[in-house]
């Protein structure tokens, strides 16, 4: 699986690259497949490429998602509802298996 890191831009370096920042990293990536981009920008990065531009919203549910899965993955009980806000407000409920989870904690 490939998951993707938003990031954002912190300055233009040229037409096709441009450093970006997350809570964790620094780089440079590769902006030819999204285009153009501009300093605050917002974007999806993966194996030093932006992928896509995000919102600073989406931007921040990801990382709430990554972050989640971190906890989950090493031995500490995320917060689901919150990390996974977007999901529930997009469909009012959460999917099956984190349901579960969320049941199993109370």
């Amino acid at each position: 699986m490939c998951i993707g890191i938003p990031m954002k831009v912190t300055q233009i370096l040229n037409e096709s690259s441009a450093f970006c920042e997350s809570k964790d990293q620094k780089g440079l990536l590769n902006t030819l497949l999204i285009g153009s981009v501009s300093v605050g920008d917002w974007v999806l990065a993966w194996n030093g490429y932006a992928t896509q531009k995000l919102t600073e919203e989406r931007a921040h549910s990801v990382t709430n998602a990554l972050e989640a899965l971190t906890d989950a993955n090493e031995g500490r009980l995320p917060d689901i509802e919150s990390s996974f806000a977007d999901i529930i407000e997009n469909t009012g409920k959460l999917p099956k298996h984190l349901e579960a989870q969320v049941k199993g904690r109370k």
